[in-house]
């Protein structure tokens, strides 16, 4: 989202549902949960008590991941991967290397499972438990060195799911120690690559559903961003990068792969074999049955969908979703930190909001703007909704500002501020043009 050119928008997800690697070189091997993955500590082990020096952790080099099945996955096929160090130490090359792993698929949940095949690596699970299966109320899985190796080399054996679930994302990290039973003079990588579910051959182009991103409301309204889950959707997976971009205009078509509704070109930001993101395209009318159509060299497929005027849907992820509670991914004006009770998410930085305070919340299917936002432009200037918003918090009206955010395409910003409200978890609902999210969000108040 800091990104000028780019909104990533996954099934739910607006961080990175995410596969990793990472590496810690203790004598006994890594606690879990040092992966850099979804809720870790982004930079890995590169920290105090873990492994310092200037310069970590080093991004996208260093290590190299390679699988049986050359970046796919057949549901339910055992592969073996290696993971091999290629980075320097810190002050030369490295004398020990270890690493760690997980895999999650696009909610953050567990995929698959790992096998050790040889003495240098154990599995665990994330409460440090050596009992697999992992419990259900924790069960993500870590595979790791056991002891500091010289080879750079380490070798295991990854299970993926028995049903094609999606695309896992690889985070690697690694570190290239230099063996002196201290954090100082260690270096760590890190590295993100991706698995895609292995087309199966033959197999037609299908829609299996086309919902809304974040509200997953299967009604769209023109602008709004959507997702299409299917098989054989694409021949490939990528976002879309800066070199498919026209000026500021996004691109309608990633290799090869395009969508139109109502015969219009979507703009397309995401392509998989199982999934693909698009923002829908402006002049699409209203009402049942508006033809959609996706078209890919993998083949093509149709389906209809329902159209409106609005359809406003909340920025949240299933992360956000604690103690049963689904609660807005609101964020205070600094961007960083989110609206919600301290620790509420392991790895976020959270603080309750107090009455007066400003709190944003991003949004999409927000409608028409002056002046007009185009679908698929990137957004300059300050351009507010046209159509009333009124932000609710429990049962009071909040005061709320509402625009496009600038420099990004297709997202709406809320500022509201806190009203005065009771302390504790409180109902938040935005309205648009009379539609209201439908998402029973909650968000966190304390004076």
């Amino acid at each position: 989202m800091t990104i000028k050119r780019k909104l990533s928008i996954t099934s739910g997800v607006f961080f990175s549902a995410l596969f990793s690697l990472a590496l810690l070189a203790y004598h006994d091997g890594p606690e879990p949960g040092h992966t850099a993955g979804p809720g870790e500590e982004p930079n890995g082990c590169a920290q105090a008590t873990c492994h310092v020096g200037a310069g970590n952790p080093v991004k996208d080099s260093g290590i190299e991941l390679e699988t049986s099945e050359s970046g796919t996955y057949t549901p339910g096929v055992k592969q073996r991967w290696t993971v091999k160090v290629t980075g320097q130490g810190l002050n030369g090359p490295g004398r020990v290397f270890g690493f760690q792993a997980s895999a999650r698929l696009g909610d953050n949940s567990q995929a698959g499972s790992f096998a050790d095949i040889s003495a240098q690596t154990f599995v665990q699970c994330q409460t440090g438990s050596l009992t697999l299966p992992c419990p259900s109320a924790a069960p993500i899985q870590y595979i790791n060195h056991k002891l500091p190796n010289e080879n750079n080399t380490f070798e295991f054996d990854w299970t993926p799911p028995s049903t094609d679930l999606g695309v896992v994302t690889v985070y690697l990290a690694a570190n290239a120690a230099n063996n002196n039973n201290d954090p100082s003079g260690d270096r760590i990588y890190l590295r993100r690559f991706t698995l895609t579910p292995k087309a199966v051959s033959g197999s037609p182009t299908a829609i299996q559903s086309v919902q809304q991103v974040w509200s997953e409301a299967t009604t769209l309204s023109p602008g709004t961003w959507a997702y299409i889950k299917g098989t054989n959707l694409s021949a490939t997976t990528r976002e879309w990068l800066g070199s498919d971009f026209q000026g500021n205009q996004a691109p309608t078509e990633v290799s090869t792969v395009k969508v139109k509704v109502a015969g219009k070109s979507a703009f397309i930001s995401y392509i998989s074999p199982t999934q693909v993101n698009f923002q829908v395209p402006d002049g699409i009318g209203v009402g049942d049955g508006i033809q959609l159509e996706i078209e890919s060299s993998a083949g093509s497929a149709k389906t209809t969908v329902k159209a409106a005027a609005v359809s406003p849907g909340l920025l949240t992820t299933p992360v956000f979703n604690v103690g049963g509670k689904q609660y807005v991914a609101a964020l205070h004006p600094d961007l960083r930190t989110f609206v919600g009770r301290e620790n509420l998410v392991t790895g976020a930085a959270f603080r309750p909001a107090k009455p007066g305070d400003k709190i944003i919340v991003y949004a999409v299917g927000c409608g028409p703007t002056t002046p007009e936002s185009p679908a698929g432009q990137i957004i300059t200037g300050i351009r507010r909704l046209s159509s009333s918003v009124q932000v609710q918090f429990g049962e009071t009206v909040a005061v709320a500002d509402s625009f496009m955010e600038p420099n990004l395409v297709g997202l709406c910003r809320i500022d509201a501020t806190v009203p005065d409200v009771p302390n504790g978890d409180v109902a938040l609902k935005v309205t648009i043009n009379g539609v209201p999210d439908g998402q029973n969000l909650f968000t966190t108040v304390q004076r």
